[in-house]
């Protein structure tokens, strides 16, 4: 029986797990940005997504030498980066109680020439990040994927570790809690020309 080839993604995991700064630039070149904005919709800090992104791949690196190619290397390298993600979501959740929508998310935010739309959906943003931060974990996490990172169901599905249609489930009770919640909150109204 013929052993089949090797992927082109394990040859690239081989290459760099044996020290290859090329292999390695390549990972990083693929991947880098993907995962910093998973670790930014995470963490809502640039500091903090670029600690947990120098982290991700520091696990990577220590692990690409158990890399068997029997999955995509993106695929295997999202899922290796879930549980430090998670831990630090878990983590910055307990910590940050008050809830407040960071300034580098805000920040994000395409200015308008029309003001008080602006300010209006900035509001909004904060009302959608209060509610995540109240809503259970697995909820939260399948918003954050699809809707705020901007993910395909079958990447959200792959990241989490579940089935296509658990994380359809997921983020189709996560959207009606997160209106739901965002429904409840007193809107203010912005005034022209206040400050």
């Amino acid at each position: 029986m013929l052993t089949p080839l090797p992927t082109p993604d394990l040859l690239l995991a081989r290459r760099a797990a044996a020290g290859q700064p090329a292999a390695w630039d390549e990972i990083i070149g693929r991947y880098g940005q993907k995962l910093y904005n998973l670790a930014f919709h995470f963490t809502g800090s640039l500091p903090e997504a670029e600690d947990l992104t120098q982290e991700i791949f520091l696990r990577l690196y220590q692990n690409l030498r158990l890399y068997r190619g029997d999955s995509p290397l993106a695929a295997w390298t999202m899922r290796l980066s879930r549980n430090l993600c998670i831990d630090r979501y878990r983590k910055l959740r307990r910590d940050r109680r008050s809830v407040a929508v960071p300034d580098e998310v805000l920040e994000q935010v395409p200015a308008t020439d029309d003001q008080g739309a602006e300010a209006e959906h900035r509001q909004q943003l904060r009302a959608i990040y209060r509610a995540l931060e109240e809503m259970p974990e697995d909820l939260a996490e399948a918003v954050v994927l699809r809707d705020l990172q901007g993910w395909t169901l079958e990447e959200a599905a792959t990241y989490l570790d579940v089935p296509l249609g658990t994380i359809k489930s997921r983020l189709h009770r996560a959207r009606l809690l997160l209106a739901e919640k965002v429904a409840e909150r007193p809107r203010l109204r912005v005034v022209e020309g206040a400050c």
